[in-house]
Order: C-alpha cells, then structure tokens, then sequence
C-alpha cells in the first residue's frame, strides 16, 4: 500500500482507497489516503513537503477544544503531525 493523492469520486472514496480522508486540499478538492492502484503516489517525505504547502495557504491549527493550545500549528508541529501519520500506517 502506498500514500495516495486523490479526488473523491460522486462525493465517495474511490475503491482502490483503503484508509483516506486526510489533508484535505480546499483548493482542488484532492485528500490523502492509503491505498493502490489510482491516484497520485506520494513518498513520506513528498507527502510532508505536500502538507506544509497546504499548511501555508490555510493554517492547520492546534487543538482547539484547549484555550492554552489554540493558534496556528508551526512548521515543525506539521512535520511532526505528518510523520506520525506516517508511522502510524507503516509508511517510511
């Protein structure tokens, strides 16, 4: 399985997703998955560069059910945010 760039299909997740749904793109409408066979494959280090552009457009922001963590994430709280995905699904 591979980290995949992605257009929702008739508003649905296309079937070659199998976890999607993240780093919605407001721009174009693309989200990010893992999956295989469609979309664009992305590497770790292609989806943390690709995040980080989103995050310059529209700030991701912390935590905001937390007053003390509210505000706009850094670039280093992004990449970690990433990575973390990444692990998580065993994406290296």
């Amino acid at each position: 399985m591979a980290v995949i760039r992605y257009p929702l299909v008739d508003r649905t997740t296309p079937s070659y997703i199998t976890d999607g749904g993240y780093f919605l793109n407001d721009s174009d409408g693309t989200l990010i998955g893992i999956g295989s066979g469609g979309g664009t494959e992305l590497s770790k280090s292609e989806l943390i560069t690709y995040v980080l552009a989103l995050h310059g457009s529209v700030p991701f922001v912390k935590n905001l059910g937390h007053v003390e963590t509210r505000g706009d994430m850094t670039d280093a709280e992004v990449t970690t945010m990433v990575t973390t995905w990444c692990d998580d699904r065993g994406v290296s």
